[in-house]
């Protein structure tokens, strides 16, 4: 989709609003409730939300030097294609898809429509889930342009809720003391890895500008621009937010909370009826992420088809520019997750299920920045990463150490990513309905 939305391409303050609404979702509000009591430590926990964004941090300057290079659509997909062939690609695109859009959309939206539900009691959460898929993806199907503008606004009214729930939560007495106690043999334990793992669910969504780089004006520079200026920026807010619900409870409390810290801390450190008003303000966070999220995964079934790596009617648009098809199919897709999900399950392992997989297709992006420097060392780079070989080594570095604590600490979820991925790659004859386009 290089050459889609000519006519209203996306600039920066676009392309960084795409990046910061996706990364913004339910995870920032629930899961330090589910690691907090297993690293003990303020501090420990601070860290992870802090390592987990130099992680981000690291691979979006990486990933702005391949961006600059493959002004394409399509994100890791299109660079592991170029960089590791057709199957590679193919698995990268459609698990990246499947798990990080499809399945993130169908996790937010149930807790979503858990928290409409506490407005509309008569309202089943899938049910509520599932109008307001259908709704936003019939917006986004109308024009492009209506769902870019759509998701902007939603993307300023978070923030500013948001930054306004944050200034509250400093300005009320704190309710529990922070620590500043550091357990460094703890940062180097399996619990804190697989913290990471989770938390870094909350981070999916920096490299959101490089799925949609087709539509960005000036690629080769709005690209990196705005995957390092999104990821620094929710970096600083959610390390904020962290600490406001660390002024109102102590890890060793926090236990068990993994859908609703946010909620718990809210009403420790303010008066009234603040469930409602915290709702309002899960209600406006999640309703933003999946517009957004809808919108970039669409785009990636769009890319892959007009590949030939799934069928070409995914990547017919219309004349406003939408992906019409993908947009309903993935409706479709993620409507039937939603209903077979009858409930969250362990949310943990549901966050480590995404994660490892979309962890190991980012490496593998990542690592392509060494890989072209060595191939096609003359190849022009508009934008090339900082204190290179520092942010790709650290990048694989924490990723690697990620994987193979996880892999110990959480084997049965681990499993099932191994047993989807095999899934993914049995049924590429199927999906592949034509000869695959040579690589240019």
């Amino acid at each position: 989709m290089d050459n889609a939305s000519n006519d209203q391409p996306l600039g920066f303050w676009s392309a960084t609003a795409a990046v910061v609404a996706t990364m913004i979702g339910a995870g920032i509000f629930g899961a330090t409730g589910g690691f907090a009591h297993q690293l003990g430590s303020d501090a420990n926990v601070l860290l992870v939300w802090l390592f987990c964004g130099l992680l981000a941090l690291t691979g979006a300057l990486s990933l702005g030097e391949l961006g600059s290079m493959l002004p394409r659509s399509g994100g890791c997909y299109a660079y592991n294609r170029y960089l590791y062939g057709e199957t590679v690609g193919y698995l990268s695109g459609v698990l990246s898809w499947l798990l990080a859009f499809v399945g993130a959309l169908a996790y937010i939206t149930l807790l979503l429509g858990y928290h409409l539900q506490q407005f509309i009691p008569a309202l089943a959460p899938a049910a509520s889930a599932s109008i307001v898929i259908a709704l936003l993806s019939a917006v986004h199907c109308f024009g492009f342009r209506e769902g870019n503008w759509m998701n902007n606004a939603l993307t300023v009214f978070k923030v500013a809720v948001i930054l306004a729930f944050i200034i509250a939560g400093f300005s009320v007495p704190p309710h529990a003391e922070l620590s500043s106690s550091m357990n460094f043999h703890g940062i180097l334990s399996a619990p804190f890895a697989s913290a990471m793992i989770s938390a870094s669910f909350a981070y999916l969504g920096w490299e959101t500008a490089t799925w949609i780089a087709g539509d960005l004006r000036d690629p080769q520079k709005t690209l990196p621009r705005s995957l390092i200026a999104g990821t620094a920026f929710v970096t600083c807010l959610y390390l904020l937010l962290n600490i406001v619900f660390l002024r109102a409870q102590s890890v060793s409390t926090m236990k068990g909370a993994i859908d609703g810290i946010g909620l718990h801390a809210a009403e420790i450190l303010f008066s009234g009826n603040v469930s409602t008003w915290f709702n309002c303000l899960i209600i406006v966070v999640l309703i933003s992420s999946t517009s957004t999220i809808l919108m970039v995964g669409a785009r990636i079934l769009s890319t892959m088809a007009q590949e030939n790596q799934l069928p070409s009617s995914l990547g017919q648009a219309n004349s406003r520019k939408s992906p019409v098809s993908a947009l309903v199919v993935q409706a479709i897709f993620t409507i039937i997750f939603v209903w077979a999900a009858n409930s969250h399950g362990n949310a943990d392992n549901i966050l480590v299920l995404i994660g490892m997989p979309t962890t190991v297709i980012m490496a593998g992006a990542v690592a392509g920045v060494f890989i072209l420097r060595k191939k096609e060392p003359d190849r022009e780079r508009p934008f090339q990463t900082p204190l290179y070989p520092l942010p790709p080594l650290l990048f694989l570095g924490l990723s690697i150490w990620m994987l193979v604590a996880t892999l110990q600490y959480k084997w049965q979820a681990s499993l099932g990513s191994l047993i989807l991925v095999i899934l993914i790659w049995l049924l590429k004859p199927v999906l592949r309905t034509t000869p695959a386009q040579k690589e240019n």
